[in-house]
């Protein structure tokens, strides 16, 4: 239901924004009656639309947070099945928001990863984000002991510079300088590339994005650090590059806004049924100290548009507090709304859950054997004697109401257990592969794995219900990884499309509401004495022109998936292959050789007594019984150009039937512009409008009645229309250039003299009525087919003449006020871009028809 939803929205703010193209980009410059605020009116009315376009187009976005070290990179690459396929920065302090377009395909086999795309912020943005990092610099500081700083005092990048240098230098204060550095760098990579390089978007290949957004870690050693020693700015790009090499890569790094990359999974690794579209975000790791606030920014701005959200938490740090840092900063970027419903949460690095603060594995140990005495085993009991484990169950449940999203993972055992399916489907690169096979690597792991799965099975014995008993049977499986994609799959399915639907709503209502805005100031204008209101005449051409062009859009859209049909609904090619049958089936041969038949056997006896006297020529045989294969070429070749001719009318019907058919779909607009238009009208229009305007009006004239385009397809499909040679499909040996004979049949008497009688000639007869029926049905069916694409390709052609010639037409305000006005000229004074808006303003999402 979403989907077909989703459709009717992105109609709606199509339909916006091809009003808002025919309008002049600042329309209070055309009159002095047009108050200023209309400009910013038309900015926000189509920065509402695209938004709401964008929205309904895009697939489902799950956002994959966790704090830095949480393994969400290793977590990644084990749910697309190839641990290190991701270019990711190891350096806590600068990261990227990675978009991964899921791409299912199948057979089983390895990942693979494609189609790297950067792209920078826009300049807006960089500003957005400038604005944010300098937000959070002043607090920190404020918190550092330096006096507040008016950012509206901060007017140049010179005035930020050289507040960051006096900052440094007046505090050493950890944070605060982590920031500075950031701040500093961000605005020396804006000054030498964002000029040419903001807004951009550039492919690079594997090894560029590897290498380029592998950053070299900064000197930590940053409180003894002078100002002059920070990186400089780079040589200023004079134009933009036509390529990205790694070191612009790496020196423009601050000012990249996403990295998108295509992933190929096989179904066999994850499968996607039910749902095949959807985009994994990868949002930088967050909550550490030193995080980056340009990586805050663009993941918190990213954030706002993605329908469901992977929490992944550290098992090997429980209890800390930088996941609910998080948690606030994600619901402060959404509020009014309950966060929990999205989320999904992992618990990563399950494995190295420290229980060595617990007595190591002797609890766990413990509660494995004295549940093997039939002690029933409860949940409570395992959390009491392991806090650590209730400990990070807790904090998962802060994020979630429903226990069955929380996943407790480790996709080191996700990752080795893809790797043990199959030796040619890789998991990983060779050097992680090899870290993989090394003794001791993982025995810890599965060991631990070993032990959480017999603990799973004494709690669910106990209670076939138990949340923690499922979860710790889902982490001995592989990790858990399975289980997160399960979760990730069904929510996308049935939460997913949801959210995309109401986030998609939030946008349209935005859209609505700057319609309201609009429909104010066009009143405004409309007190002052100038006229607004458009003529019902024009108003209903405009909507007959919009129409048609949907209607016809549509057709075009679905034209090829049918082939043609004839009145009853019935596949012409059906049509013709039945004739075809019937008639070969009622040849006279096989009658004549049926009734010779006995007992299987054809037998051609000689002429005895009167009919002897009468008929007999000598040592002849009845030459009208078919004893070879040239005897059923002449009745061959006859049905072929037979049936091919009814096949032409047949198909000639279909099209007609089919035109009838559109012709039915338009006959409200085609009734309407038969009325109003006539053909003298070109020559007034061209001397008006120009060549241009006239052409348009005559496509509109001949391309709103598809009963007038019957004779021009039929005659071009009948041009280039081909024979079938009857010669070159007929499927027996024939006499020929090449043969002396033709195929002789068993029961000819040059066959038939000293052979036994063992071969069952009606059986014989019945294979040669088939083969010769195949033939032919083979070679009409196909000879239908290439017609029937042949009439598509002109249909086609034809709309690719018309749907553009009403779109441009529907841009065209005056002419289609001159068509409506007919003779009253006094219709066409209202300015057109005014028209227009107060048009935008009366339409609706209720409006659109699918």
């Amino acid at each position: 239901m979403e989907p077909e939803k989703l459709e009717r929205l992105k109609e709606y703010g199509e339909f916006i924004l091809r009003k808002l193209d025919s309008i002049p980009q600042h329309p209070s410059k055309q009159e002095d009656w047009v108050p200023a605020s209309l400009d910013e009116c038309l900015l926000d009315l189509r920065e509402a639309a695209e938004k709401t376009v964008e929205l309904a187009t895009s697939p489902v976005k799950i956002g994959v947070m966790g704090e830095f070290s949480s393994g969400k990179t290793l977590l990644l690459g084990s749910l697309i099945g190839y641990a290190d396929a991701l270019p990711v920065s190891e350096n806590p302090t600068t990261g990227n928001v990675t978009a991964i377009h899921i791409i299912p395909q199948d057979g089983f086999a390895t990942t693979q990863v494609s189609n790297f795309t950067v792209e920078y912020l826009s300049h807006e943005g960089v500003n957005e984000c400038l604005h944010f990092m300098l937000a959070e610099a002043n607090r920190r500081s404020t918190a550092a002991g330096l006096p507040l700083v008016l950012l509206s005092k901060l007017n140049s990048w010179k005035d930020i510079l050289s507040w960051c240098e006096e900052s440094w230098n007046s505090s050493n204060n950890l944070e605060l300088r982590y920031l500075l550095r950031e701040l500093v760098l961000f605005i020396r990579a804006y000054h030498s590339y964002g000029e040419v390089m903001c807004d951009g978007c550039y492919q690079i290949d594997a090894t560029t994005a590897r290498e380029g957004l592998q950053l070299a870690e900064q000197p930590m050693a940053i409180q003894t650090l002078n100002f002059e020693d920070l990186p400089p700015t780079h040589v200023r790009l004079p134009s933009p590059p036509q390529r990205l090499p790694t070191k612009l890569l790496q020196n423009s790094f601050p000012l990249i806004r996403r990295v998108n990359i295509e992933v190929k999974i096989s179904r066999e690794i994850w499968d996607f049924a039910g749902a095949d579209k959807f985009i994994l975000l990868d949002f930088p790791g967050l909550g550490a100290a030193n995080s980056g606030a340009r990586d805050t920014f663009l993941s918190l701005r990213e954030l706002a548009e993605v329908q469901t959200i992977l929490v992944l938490l550290n098992g090997k740090s429980p209890g800390s507090d930088r996941a609910n840092k998080i948690f606030t900063m994600m619901q402060q970027q959404r509020p009014g709304q309950d966060l929990k419903d999205l989320i999904l949460v992992g618990i990563g690095r399950f494995d190295q859950l420290p229980l060595d603060s617990e007595g190591g594995e002797r609890e766990l140990d413990q509660l494995i054997e004295d549940s093997l005495a039939d002690n029933p085993l409860q949940e409570e009991t395992v959390f009491q004697k392991l806090k650590v484990l209730q400990t990070i169950i807790d904090g998962a449940s802060a994020f979630t109401t429903q226990k069955d999203r929380i996943v407790l993972l480790s996709p080191l055992l996700g990752l080795a257990d893809l790797a043990k399916r199959s030796s040619t489907v890789k998991a990983g690169s060779p050097e992680f592969l090899a870290n993989l096979d090394y003794p001791d690597y993982l025995d810890r792991s599965k060991r631990l794995q070993q032990k959480w799965a017999r603990l799973s099975e004494h709690l669910l014995k106990s209670d076939a219900r138990s949340h923690l008993g499922r979860q710790l049977g889902y982490f001995a499986q592989d990790g858990g990884i399975s289980k997160l994609r399960e979760l990730i799959q069904n929510h996308v399915a049935n939460h997913g499309f949801k959210q995309l639907y109401e986030d998609t709503c939030r946008a349209a209502n935005e859209v609505r509401q700057q319609q309201d805005n609009l429909k104010n100031i066009i009143e405004e204008i409309h007190e002052q004495g100038i006229p607004t209101a458009d003529s019902p005449a024009f108003i209903e051409l405009s909507v007959v022109v919009e129409s048609l062009d949907k209607i016809y859009r549509n057709f075009q859209k679905d034209l090829g998936k049918e082939p043609l049909k004839d009145q009853r609904g019935i596949v012409v090619s059906d049509v013709v292959k039945d004739e075809l049958i019937f008639r070969i089936l009622n040849w006279n041969q096989w009658t004549l050789l049926f009734n010779k038949a006995n007992n299987g056997t054809i037998a051609l006896t000689e002429s005895k007594g009167a009919a002897g006297k009468l008929f007999d020529r000598g040592n002849r045989v009845n030459t009208s019984l078919p004893t070879k294969s040239d005897d059923f070429y002449q009745v061959f070749e006859k049905t072929v150009k037979e049936l091919e001719g009814f096949a032409r009318d047949r198909i000639r019907q279909a099209v007609l039937d089919l035109l009838n058919k559109l012709s039915n779909y338009v006959a409200q607009e085609r009734d309407y512009l038969n009325a109003i238009l006539y053909p003298e009208m070109e020559q007034d229009i061209e001397e008006k409008f120009g060549l241009e305007a006239a052409d348009l009006f005559y496509k509109l004239f001949l391309g709103c009645d598809p009963n007038q385009w019957k004779e021009a397809i039929i005659s071009e499909i009948s041009s280039k229309d081909q024979a079938i040679a009857s010669e070159i499909i007929f499927p027996l040996a024939r006499q020929n250039d090449k043969h002396n004979i033709g195929q002789i049949f068993d029961w000819a008497p040059e066959r038939s003299q000293g052979l036994s009688r063992a071969n069952n000639h009606q059986l014989l007869v019945l294979r040669l009525r088939d083969e010769i029926t195949a033939s032919a049905s083979l070679h009409l069916v196909q000879y239908v087919s290439e017609v029937n694409q042949q009439v598509n390709l002109e249909l086609e052609g034809i709309l690719d003449q018309i749907i553009p010639s009403l779109q441009n037409l529907s841009k065209e305000e005056s002419l289609l006020r001159y068509l409506a006005a007919g003779n009253s000229p006094d219709e066409i004074s209202i300015p057109t871009w005014l028209q227009i808006l107060s048009e935008i303003v009366t339409i609706s999402y209720s409006d659109i028809s699918m």
